[in-house]
């Protein structure tokens, strides 16, 4: 599996997302690897076909299905139309975890008011971004069930939220037509203007998804120590501290230094824990 910036769509109700290209230059197709297209829950086989088909015209291949009701299907060879070839090569997995493992970074799109918000970003300014991060590794898209969406977990896993603009009376976008959007804006952006070259960049780059998730299971348990946060009583603590990582740009350097830190509260707990009396 590619290790890359991952970007997550749920735009609800037959709605989907896409993805980016790697930063190298080269030809069109060598630009757009490492680029994942996540699709979750997707229920209708057709909407898996039309996707594949909006990809490859946008020169993107790799397709990845989350617990797919039906695939593989005649119906999504049929809507494919030339672009079985993604079907035929599409990681089948079972969890947005396993979709997105060794990703750098997670985008997620939504049509839907959530209770916490994420920064919200329109395809065109996530394409900008994803620009800029491509030089530190290959990114994906994941879009959420036709009906449904993402869920608020999955989302959880994003540190950018795309929607998609559209009539506030008609929100209802097909599954395609929303990967097909959002993989416009990133090949206009990315292959067209073709600015990158391998390597090269900001050597303090921003810490990756795995990097975060890291950061944020030793926070949370370093505040369970100090009685900062009861497990038996989470509220929304999880979820915001999620948010606040996810949602800061945080450096590789940076996560490191929060990392660090933690370690030596948890050390220091553990050496007053063993003085007489402590108990």
């Amino acid at each position: 599996m590619y290790k890359g910036r991952v970007i997550v769509t749920d735009t609800g109700e037959d709605a989907v997302t896409n993805s980016t290209l790697s930063g190298a230059t080269g030809t069109p197709g060598e630009q757009t690897n490492g680029v994942r297209i996540v699709l979750v829950g997707t229920t209708h086989p057709g909407n898996i076909g039309s996707s594949a088909r909006a990809m490859k015209v946008m020169g993107f291949d790799e397709l990845y299905l989350v617990a797919p009701r039906n695939f593989p299907a005649a119906a999504a060879t049929a809507m494919a139309s030339g672009a079985d070839d993604l079907l035929m090569s599409a990681n089948v997995v079972d969890s947005v975890e396993e979709a997105v493992a060794g990703c750098a970074m997670v985008f997620g799109t939504t049509a839907r008011d959530r209770h916490l918000q994420w920064p919200i970003l329109s395809p065109s300014a996530a394409a900008t971004e994803v620009e800029a991060a491509l030089v530190y590794g290959p990114i994906a898209l994941v879009f959420g069930r036709e009906q449904a969406g993402l869920t608020n977990t999955e989302l959880d896993l994003c540190q950018r939220v795309i929607r998609i603009p559209t009539d506030p009376n008609f929100n209802s976008l097909n599954l395609a037509q929303a990967v097909q959007i959002c993989v416009y804006e990133l090949r206009k952006k990315i292959v067209s203007e073709s600015k990158h070259s391998v390597g090269g960049g900001d050597r303090d780059r921003m810490a990756t998804a795995v990097e975060l998730d890291l950061l944020y299971h030793h926070l949370i348990e370093s505040m369970a120590k100090v009685g900062y946060f009861d497990p038996t009583n989470p509220r929304l603590l999880e979820r915001r501290l999620r948010r606040l990582l996810n949602g800061s740009n945080v450096r590789q350097s940076e996560a490191q230094i929060l990392r660090g830190y933690l370690t030596a509260i948890d050390r220091k707990l553990a050496a007053n824990a063993k003085l007489p009396g402590s108990e």
